[in-house]
């Protein structure tokens, strides 16, 4: 699918899936966003605009080289946005290409990033002077705000499990299960959060982008800079949370032994005991006792009792 913006007598105009990519010369194209393109659609922008994507293969790369690539009049930039489906994260692999004041943008699925920045494009009125570069700014304020959102809701799921386990004492398989998943979460917004620090850092140094843009881009630095803040407390409070679990788990399984180790001590004294006038030598002198049964039952009761009024006194239980 390919979606086209223009501007149209100082407003912004769009069309999906044109029959051509020929405009008339007043209507100044400032974005074409691919998502999911087949070859035919990839290659038809290519040419009209002279350019070339990147490959899956060189959008996935993680070295800084391959991430931003800086030409005399173009700009490339491959970058990670995290969609958030039933509270989990998942990563999607974006390409950019600024070139002759448009933006380019190549993506294989529908992300709400997008969806929003479209949102609030049509909600403008008259914009005769919006260029590429500022529609990416837009992209990247965007995703911030939404990770953003995902970070506040990661910190509210944290908050809930740290009552579980503290209020309700509940400390389950799941509950590690759910620990787990969030830390994955928060990693994996962290490596986007950090991604697009690159990016805007690199965007920040560029000679094509102009001075004015470059202040607001200064702007979303800080703000990347409070989510890193951010992340790192929400890291740091999994952890004691994750410590907070295990402890409760040696607890409980202290007590467990504790409980076995008690029992079996106290019925030491019986076993040895009952071993003792379970021989059978011929000649033993408790064998013909009318009473040594009873006495035996009673000697057995008694040792064990004897053991746990010790193991209580001493607060052992």
């Amino acid at each position: 699918m390919i979606r086209v913006f223009y501007i149209h007598e100082g407003r912004v105009n769009w069309i999906k899936n044109p029959d051509d990519l020929e405009f008339p010369a007043e209507d100044r194209i400032i974005w074409v966003d691919l998502q999911h393109p087949d070859n035919e659609e990839k290659a038809a922008v290519e040419k009209k605009f002279n350019l070339e994507f990147q490959t899956p293969q060189e959008m996935a790369e993680i070295e800084s080289s391959s991430r931003y690539i800086e030409y005399e009049e173009r700009i490339e930039a491959n970058t990670n946005f995290v969609e958030v489906d039933g509270g989990n994260a998942y990563v999607r692999q974006v390409s950019f290409i600024l070139q002759d004041n448009t933006l380019f943008s190549l993506r294989n699925s529908d992300m709400r990033a997008f969806a929003e920045a479209v949102r609030k494009l049509k909600t403008i009125r008259k914009s005769p002077g919006l260029l590429g570069s500022q529609i990416l700014m837009l992209l990247l304020e965007v995703r911030i705000d939404l990770d953003a959102d995902f970070i506040e809701y990661v910190t509210r799921q944290t908050t809930i499990l740290s009552r579980k386990l503290t209020k309700k004492k509940e400390y389950g398989e799941e509950i590690l299960i759910q620990i787990t998943e969030l830390q994955e979460n928060m990693i994996l917004i962290r490596e986007s959060i950090t991604d697009k620090q690159r990016l805007v850092s690199s965007l920040i140094k560029s000679s094509l982008i102009k001075d004015t843009e470059k202040d607001r881009l200064r702007i979303v630095m800080k703000d990347i800079n409070s989510l890193l803040q951010h992340t790192e407390f929400g890291f740091e409070r999994l952890e004691y949370l994750q410590d907070t679990f295990m402890g409760l788990v040696n607890i409980e399984q202290n007590q467990v032994i504790k409980i076995f180790t008690v029992v079996t001590v106290a019925f030491m004294p019986p076993t040895l005991i009952a071993s003792i006038y379970g021989m059978n030598f011929r000649y033993m002198p408790e064998l013909f006792w009318g009473w040594g049964y009873p006495i035996a039952l009673a000697l057995m009761i008694m040792s064990s009792l004897l053991f746990l009024w010790y193991f209580r006194r001493r607060g052992w239980l």
